[in-house]
């Protein structure tokens, strides 16, 4: 009997895994909003929930932990401005990525399928490559930042 249980969870495993949604130019196509913003121990801010988890790496900084309340009030804060942020990549291969139209970068994009990679070049040529891939309907997306990477869940714009 343990065996075949055993048996069917890997086969659930495996099923799930070859089930996940390879990122193509296709499934990328459309008007994304950021869901989440997360760097690794030092914070996660959901925009859905309006709510900022400050990580261990953060919280050994601050010298005096009854600060805690007022520096994640402060940051909560500064993180709304990634609610009005999102992208639109365009079967074309265009995109505009920003704050709304005042403050939107336009570029162009190609999507690397076999390594999930989403390559954008602005007018000013910089690249940027960005790790990408699905949990179920969210994009993720991975950014290398001089200060680490910043992962940012998108989710299609109603």
């Amino acid at each position: 009997m343990k065996k075949i249980i055993l048996l069917a969870s890997c086969f659930v495993f495996f099923s799930q895994v070859q089930a996940q949604t390879k990122v193509t130019k296709s499934n990328v196509v459309g008007k994304w909003t950021i869901s989440a913003v997360e760097m690794t121990g030092l914070f996660y801010y959901s925009i859905d929930k309006d709510s900022l988890a400050i990580g261990e790496m953060m919280k050994s900084q601050i010298p005096d932990q009854s600060q805690l309340a007022t520096i994640t009030t402060t940051m909560k804060s500064q993180m709304a401005m990634f609610a009005t942020m999102g992208f639109v990549f365009n079967a074309d291969g265009t995109a505009k990525m920003g704050a709304g139209s005042a403050q939107e970068e336009e570029a162009t994009y190609t999507v690397d399928e076999q390594n999930s990679l989403i390559t954008t070049i602005d007018k000013n040529k910089k690249e940027d490559i960005l790790k990408a891939d699905f949990q179920e309907d969210k994009l993720r997306i991975t950014v290398k930042q001089p200060q680490g990477e910043i992962l940012m869940l998108l989710k299609r714009a109603k």
